[in-house]
């Protein structure tokens, strides 16, 4: 919290003015040509003093808070470009191996951007094959070599109107110039590519490969005019909830089979 120590600066200034006016007004013998109206004079010096009062007093109250807020190196959109292509791009991976192989998952060759995400996804699709994983390749029957050939994202732009440039300014460095556009489309795409190698532990034969499969994900923006939209399908389409949800509670160590309702009749007991 920061506290804007500046406002209350600038009231106390005030202040301080108001009641010195006040005092000079009282030690400051009246001119001549007021003496005629002498009572007006005095109530004149009494409100320049009650002004210095609220003055001081809105002084002490002044101020403002501010919190601090922290963004991530990364967007949350960027990160949905990269998981959905690493999706589809393994969702188009089959493991032929015989049911019930011990299967290790080397991934030391495997180097990309959102590696875990995607060596995760490696892993389930080795399950769901049928196969079971081994922690260790000691103890694996086939070993499974992943490898990424893409795993970024790509953007493009096309542009009708007069692109952002920048003018050369004499002792005074670049001036900017915005764009202005008439319309324009800005295309970007998480693009990941991914291939596997597996082969016998004992003997090193080949036990199954795959080819380069791409998955691709994006979205697009359009603007004409002014107005603008996006369209795609990697988009955040979820509203932000209103209040947080009920969270159930469970009494430590009692399942919720076990919960009767209370008696209150105390009619269980007879």
């Amino acid at each position: 919290m920061e506290f804007c120590n500046a406002a209350a600066g600038n009231f106390l200034r005030a202040a301080a003015v108001a009641l010195a006016t006040s005092s000079d007004s009282h030690d400051r013998p009246d001119p001549p040509h007021t003496a005629i109206n002498g009572t007006a004079i005095s109530a004149m010096k009494s409100t320049s003093g009650l002004y210095a009062i609220p003055l001081a007093l809105l002084a002490l109250c002044a101020g403002c808070t501010e919190t601090r807020r922290s963004n991530p190196e990364r967007t949350a959109v960027e990160q949905l470009l990269l998981s959905t292509a690493v999706d589809r791009a393994v969702d188009g991976l089959t493991l032929h191996i015989p049911p019930g192989t011990k299967v290790f998952v080397d991934a030391s060759r495997f180097e990309a951007y959102d590696k875990s995400y995607a060596i995760s996804a490696f892993r389930d699709r080795v399950l769901e094959s049928g196969a079971h994983l081994a922690g260790q390749p000691q103890d694996a029957d086939v070993i499974v070599e992943i490898r990424s050939g893409a795993l970024s994202t790509a953007v493009t732009k096309t542009l009708v109107g007069i692109p952002s440039f920048e003018i050369p300014i004499p002792l005074a460095g670049n001036l900017s110039m915005p764009e202005i556009a008439l319309a324009s489309r800005s295309q970007r795409r998480g693009v990941a590519k991914v291939a596997y190698t597996a082969y016998w532990r004992e003997s090193g034969a080949l036990a199954d490969r795959s080819e380069p499969v791409q998955g691709i994900a994006g979205y697009k923006d359009w603007e004409f005019v002014g107005f603008g939209w996006r369209s795609g399908d990697t988009l955040i389409t979820g509203e932000i909830p209103e209040e947080a949800p009920a969270v159930a509670t469970q009494t430590p160590g009692v399942p919720e089979s076990a919960k009767v309702e209370a008696d209150p009749a105390g009619t269980a007991g007879r």
